[in-house]
């Protein structure tokens, strides 16, 4: 065990949340059953196969992305009969780290274009964060403003985000604060309550920076069909296996959708935000 925590250690950084997930585990391992442990092992192996195939895969080419479905379903249809709980978050842990492979070599791009004649820049990052939602000042009495404003930061945790941290100060107070303009919620399925759920998280993150894209990527659709997200400030929600329910004969996570997903964030990302006459020129289409 010593030797894969430390292949775990060194090969992981925040970003792949799936495999901090099994670390987590290996590190506890002496709390788990039999069954368990010899599920891990497997787990070990085959996690090590499809996290070096797609770091060592660097592009975001239609092929490519067709490329790390076909891994990101292979992988999942090998450990799917693991049987660690939901609430340790192992399968859903797994969405979230595709969705950096997915993006890690186009925000790569955009990073490298940003600079100006080589000058470091504060770059774009991506992965599970505490994201941004409002700023509040909560002084404890008059005197107390007077001397100083008492800043107060509400964030909410997002499973998946592109963001930049930001300084921000007030009187002599500072804070920093890690602000997405992408921000997704990964599902393995999505039932009514965790739908109303993002539908309040959509409304802080947005209420913290309007040009935020808010998605919700679930491999299932568990919410009855008369429920009309449309009302809300989710952006759109994908549904990877084209499924209301999952079964044991579900279908495979769908090409088309994840390539809907890259498309949709990058068209995000590239087109003008608030520069309304570009817009307007160049689209015709203010919002």
């Amino acid at each position: 065990m010593e030797n894969e925590i430390r292949w775990f250690k060194e090969n992981l950084s925040k970003s792949h949340i799936h495999g901090r997930n099994i670390l987590a585990k290996l590190q506890t391992s002496s709390i788990l059953s039999a069954t368990q442990k010899k599920q891990l092992q497997k787990v070990i192996e085959k996690y090590k196969e499809w996290n070096n195939n797609n770091e060592m895969l660097t592009e975001y080419s239609d092929d490519a992305i067709n490329q790390r479905v076909k891994w990101l379903n292979n992988y999942k249809n090998e450990i799917k009969n693991v049987s660690f709980s939901a609430q340790s978050k192992f399968h859903s842990t797994i969405l979230e780290e595709f969705l950096y492979y997915l993006f890690k070599d186009y925000l790569q791009k955009l990073n490298k274009d940003a600079q100006n004649n080589g000058e470091e820049i504060k770059k774009i990052q991506l992965s599970g964060t505490r994201a941004y939602s409002n700023l509040y000042f909560a002084p404890e009495n008059l005197t107390d403003f007077i001397k100083t404003p008492n800043m107060k930061i509400n964030e909410k945790d997002q499973d998946f985000a592109i963001y930049r941290t930001i300084l921000i100060k007030a009187d002599g107070e500072q804070k920093l604060i890690n602000v997405p303009v992408v921000s997704i919620e990964c599902k393995t399925y999505i039932d009514k309550t965790m739908l109303e759920g993002s539908i309040a998280t959509a409304e802080k993150i947005k209420n913290g920076n309007p040009y935020c894209l808010f998605l919700v990527v679930t491999e299932c659709y568990d919410v009855s069909l008369d429920v009309d997200p449309a009302y809300s400030r989710i952006n759109q929600i994908y549904v990877m296996r084209k499924e209301k329910r999952k079964s044991k004969n579900s279908k495979p996570i769908d090409f088309e959708v994840v390539k809907d997903i890259f498309k949709f964030v990058r068209n995000h990302l590239e087109r003008s935000w608030s520069n309304i006459e570009q817009k307007l020129i160049k689209e015709g289409k203010i919002l």
